[in-house]
């Protein structure tokens, strides 16, 4: 017997389908593309209420995303495996992220490997660690990421980093870092670390060319020991660029002072 609710849930699932396709997911409301992103982890059934419950508990399709299955499964309606399956949406993206905006696997300066690790590790909500192994031609031999699953503070894992240079038998390394929610400068245990990997890769013959942080803020170097880059508020900037235009046209405003009627 033909269940008339399935009938119309999967009309509704046709016709989400098609909005996304052909209006884009810009165009959809905040609901309708949670409600389309659940079609893909539940294959039958109504996912509106549950859409409407993750956005009351999250805010946004970001938050959802970004909240790990532990906290995903208090949700009514999402077991282990469907509290996994959204929370490794956010990995997927930053797959095809990283691979879409990978040039090449060569890099010939600073700026290039800053770009690469960025891809990896800016926007991160956890304490993830990124191993990059150069070849003498300095092509990228080697590559692997650890999430750490912390939000706070870094543990070099000494044995991951040994098996790395082991397999990948790099001429050059660089060790990179993040600091979700927080600035790129190095704590105390950071800078001992810091030290531990430069042991390291000195006893192994491995030229250490950065230890990065990367934070809200920017990309720290711990070799040169200083700030390689720095991210801007967007906010600030139109704010600065808004005081010079008007002091360009001889008409600095003090917002200090309120206006006169």
């Amino acid at each position: 017997m033909v269940n008339n609710d399935d009938i119309s849930h999967e009309g509704h699932r046709k016709r989400l389908l098609d909005l996304a396709v052909n209006a884009g997911i810009d165009n959809m409301s905040d609901v309708q593309v949670v409600e389309y992103m659940l079609t893909y982890i539940f294959p039958r059934g109504d996912v509106n209420p549950l859409a409407h419950r993750l956005l009351d508990t999250y805010g946004n399709l970001t938050a959802i995303i970004d909240a790990s299955y532990f906290d995903l499964m208090n949700v009514k309606g999402l077991n282990e495996r469907s509290a996994k399956k959204i929370s490794m949406l956010g990995e997927l993206f930053f797959g095809y992220t990283t691979a879409k905006l990978r040039k090449k696997w060569h890099v010939s300066n600073l700026a290039e490997i800053l770009d690469v690790v960025e891809d990896s590790l800016r926007f991160r909500t956890t304490e993830n660690l990124l191993l990059l192994g150069l070849s003498p031609a300095n092509y990228i031999c080697g590559r692997k990421r650890l999430n750490l699953f912390k939000v706070d503070e870094v543990s070099i894992p000494v044995m991951e980093l040994t098996a790395f240079i082991s397999s990948v038998k790099p001429t050059s390394l660089v060790v990179a870092h993040c600091h979700p929610y927080g600035e790129a400068f190095p704590s105390k245990s950071d800078k001992s670390a810091f030290k531990m990997v430069k042991n390291i890769c000195y006893n192994c013959g491995v030229n250490l060319i950065e230890s990065l942080i990367v934070g809200e803020n920017g990309v720290y170097g711990q070799v040169k020991d200083s700030m390689l880059r720095t991210y801007h508020d967007i906010d600030a900037v139109k704010e600065n660029l808004l005081n010079t235009m008007q002091i360009s046209k001889g008409k600095l405003v003090d917002t200090n002072k309120p206006s006169k009627k």
